[in-house]
């Protein structure tokens, strides 16, 4: 919901929690995330701002293709 540009405090409405609880399921998946980020991108010789754009291409691709 949050990706989709829902607010912290619509997406508590909407799941019936205090935006207290949002924010710490959100702060989370950000360190999972970057876990994730951390071991599999090693020893990658690409400058940051290149694996900026790769990943909004890689969403980008991803949400064209959510229907199929």
């Amino acid at each position: 919901m949050s990706m989709k540009g829902m607010s912290i405090e619509a997406i508590a409405e909407v799941l019936e929690v205090e935006p207290a609880s949002v924010k710490r399921w959100l702060a989370r998946a950000a360190e999972q995330c970057e876990k994730v980020n951390d071991n599999l991108m090693k020893n990658l010789d690409v400058p940051k701002v290149e694996m900026d754009e790769l990943w909004v291409i890689v969403k980008k691709n991803s949400s064209t293709n959510e229907g199929l």
